[in-house]
């Protein structure tokens, strides 16, 4: 069986045995962005509360459950191990997440209507709902494709559209996880044939400066 083959066959018993977490997962989606347009004393906790569990569960289930014990393979080099490693940053992410978003509140989301709002909402959109209907228009629909929540590629979009919503100065070490695995959104286009990673190769080619740039005009 060749890894195309190995890493959707997999895909889909993933999606099957846990589709009710794609509802679950999408819901909290929906969540976030109520909680950052509704904004009050305990939605950024709420936020970050989401976040960390997203990314934990990918980290976890998909990563290191799933995944670990297949051999990637990225044009005809094989990549032992490099799931289990793409399992820990994402359960770095997670506790990240927790701890300066739960523990710490450094973390602050807030809609307000600027052209950063915007970009981030582009963003957002693309992984719930435009990331699918991309697999689907490529040959690969639902369960043989990643979907939000439940996936780390749409999570990672999300989140990097997300922080375009930031209204405090986060600390730059939150974004670093989800910049680096977005710059691998290449490998399983090339790969894989994963048109919708294109995407995310351009949240975070486009999201990180202005990131930087929204985070320098921002007083705390």
């Amino acid at each position: 069986m060749s890894f195309i083959d190995d890493f959707y066959n997999t895909l889909q018993s993933y999606n099957e045995t846990f589709w009710p977490m794609l509802i679950i997962t999408f819901l909290l989606g929906v969540a976030v962005i109520y909680l950052a347009a509704r904004k009050s004393s305990s939605s950024n906790k709420a936020i970050s509360a989401i976040l960390s569990f997203l990314w934990i569960w990918s980290g976890i289930v998909f990563f290191i459950i799933y995944y670990g014990p297949i051999n990637a393979e990225f044009l005809g080099l094989m990549m032992p191990g490099v799931w289990y490693l793409g399992g820990i940053l994402f359960l770095t992410q997670g506790v990240l997440f927790l701890v300066l978003g739960v523990v710490k509140s450094s973390l602050s989301f807030k809609l307000s209507g600027d052209w950063f709002t915007i970009v981030g909402a582009l963003i957002v959109v693309y992984a719930m709902v435009i990331y699918p209907v991309i697999g689907l228009l490529t040959g690969y629909g639902y369960p043989k494709y990643p979907v939000f929540g439940i996936a780390p590629c749409p999570l990672t979009i999300f989140s990097l559209g997300l922080f375009q919503w930031s209204d405090r100065k986060m600390p730059i070490v939150i974004v670093l996880i989800p910049f680096i695995w977005a710059l691998t959104g290449i490998m399983p286009v090339l790969a894989l044939n994963v048109w919708a990673d294109i995407g995310e190769l351009l949240s975070a080619i486009i999201g990180l400066p202005l990131i930087l740039y929204q985070r320098s005009k921002l007083s705390k």
